[in-house]
């Protein structure tokens, strides 16, 4: 039995390993970069990543049915378990109740 998930990453990868060696013309095997400059394109990537989760979130944080069809209810807002840090304020998903 595979798994259908794993086989999908899988895919992917192989996918984009296809597409930088015809955009760049080397594998992930060259050995013009040294350990710094690896730290530097994977610190790149990894912003990258951030700011694509910041744009899904703001996406998300926009619609009317978020999350996912369902609203917060004021109730499980006032008496969930937060933290609030650097301005963000971090809550227990699991405290809050959700209706349609």
């Amino acid at each position: 039995m595979k798994d259908k998930i794993v086989q999908s990453v899988i895919d992917h990868l192989e996918y984009r390993s296809e597409q930088g060696i015809i955009k760049y013309g080397v594998t992930l095997e060259r050995d013009d970069l040294n350990f710094s400059q690896w730290l530097v394109h994977l610190q790149q990537e990894m912003m990258d990543a951030v700011l694509y989760i910041e744009k899904l979130k703001t996406e998300l944080e926009d619609s009317p049915t978020y999350p996912e069809g369902h609203i917060i209810t004021k109730e499980s807002w006032d008496t969930a378990d937060k933290i609030t840090q650097d301005g963000f304020v971090y809550v227990k998903f699991t405290d809050l109740k959700l209706y349609k």
